[in-house]
């Protein structure tokens, strides 16, 4: 503990990134070794980030320096034992080429950022580059918030969770730390696991940065993510990418990382492609848009009207939770389901009422999404119109076409 926020460091290792980067890297390698992808960032806050294209584009650049040493490589074997030797010895020759990959940018009066190159040689940029910006733009606007401020926050979180487990009688409380993509600096992130280590044990599942999780002797934990479906809509037919998406993955890791992520075209699109061989193989799915208790019911009923039992599969949630809105959860599905959270911003990005002269402190509200798979758009419909994403009006007006997708999801750009 200090006084100050900061690091000298922002990234601290090859292994300073969220579980799910590496396991799609291997499927991504394996069964699409010369696809072409590019990723852009889109920024949600109404924030000019123009003024940070130097030092962000310096902060990149230096993870040209940055390689997975022999004790990663070790580490990663004792935990992912689904990924096989070759890819092993891939990743101990790995290294990052951002000044060939990355293009940092300033567009139409804000930040760009593009990644461009083959998949799985510039899939880990994306929660790399993400730490990058939000710490740049933290130390640069935000540097005068002290060290006591976060701390007190945390602590007080805490004091009211445990008085509201208590008073609620809720014993199906259980999440993951999931800040590293929008978390306030990776020394507030450290500080937070140490917390958690000490206050939180027996409440934390464990975290999705590998960093971290080695450093504290805490469970990775990670599946996959929607650029895994958002490609596989360029690997043919469109109406099957579901299908295909669930499938590789399902065989890539022998069932080992069970859980799917729902919403990349919507949670009707996806329990049409849910069948009963996919839901029993599949441990559990991810929420990640769209209302939780909606969702939740659907999942279940899906579940029920295939003959399977809910309570025998997981359901983990993990769009923009607070503690509150997880114990509505906890409540709302209390002997319904086993379920578990993803807390990301709102442990490693929150400073409570902290303000400047003019304005409170808010976390920067960003993401990078693949927008192209071998030279074509790709889309995610979401069930959140304000997260969906497509460049390509057409080609995202033909795919919800092609899933019967008739809600109002316009909002992509």
């Amino acid at each position: 503990m200090g006084s100050t926020l900061f690091n000298d460091t922002i990234i601290q290792s090859a292994l300073d990134l969220d579980v799910y980067k590496i396991n799609m890297m291997f499927a991504a390698r394996k069964y699409y070794p010369n696809t072409h992808v590019r990723y852009e960032l889109i920024v949600r806050s109404d924030e000019n980030l123009s003024s940070l294209q130097t030092d962000v584009t310096k902060e990149i650049c230096k993870l040209a320096s940055y390689q997975f040493d022999e004790q990663d490589i070790r580490y990663l074997k004792r935990q992912a034992p689904y990924l096989d030797e070759d890819f092993f010895c891939y990743l101990g020759e790995f290294r990052f080429k951002p000044k060939h990959q990355v293009s940092v940018t300033v567009f139409d009066g804000q930040l760009r950022v593009s990644i461009s190159g083959i998949w799985h040689e510039t899939i880990l940029y994306e929660t790399l580059i993400m730490s990058i910006i939000s710490e740049v733009r933290n130390k640069k606007r935000w540097d005068r918030i002290p060290f006591q401020q976060f701390y007190d926050v945390l602590e007080d979180k805490f004091a009211h969770l445990r008085a509201a487990l208590a008073t609620r009688g809720i014993n199906n409380f259980q999440f993951s730390e999931m800040g590293s993509r929008r978390r306030f600096s990776s020394k507030v992130q450290y500080e937070l696991i140490h917390f958690l280590k000490q206050n939180a044990a027996d409440l934390m599942s464990g975290t999705s940065n590998y960093h971290l999780a080695r450093h504290f002797d805490l469970k990775p934990i990670g599946t996959v993510a929607h650029e895994w479906f958002m490609a596989h809509q360029r690997f043919g037919d469109p109406a099957l990418s579901q299908k295909i998406a669930l499938d590789t993955w399902h065989q890539a890791f022998n069932g080992s990382l069970g859980i799917a992520l729902t919403d990349t075209i919507g949670i009707d699109a996806f329990l049409k492609d849910f069948s009963y061989e996919r839901a029993s193989a599949y441990a559990g799915v991810r929420h990640d848009s769209g209302n939780p208790f909606t969702w939740g019911d659907k999942i279940l009923n899906h579940y029920q009207s295939l003959g399977i039992d809910p309570m025998s599969k997981t359901l983990i949630f993990t769009d923009g939770l607070n503690f509150e809105r997880a114990l509505e959860i906890c409540e709302y599905f209390s002997q319904r389901a086993t379920i578990s959270f993803g807390i990301g911003t709102f442990l490693a990005n929150d400073m409570g009422d902290w303000s400047d002269e003019l304005n409170r402190y808010q976390p920067l509200s960003m993401v990078i999404k693949m927008a192209e798979c071998n030279g074509a758009a790709v889309a995610k419909i979401s069930d959140e119109p304000a997260k969906a994403t497509c460049e390509d009006p057409i080609f995202l007006t033909h795919l919800k076409q092609r899933f019967g997708v008739t809600n109002a999801l316009d909002k992509a750009s």
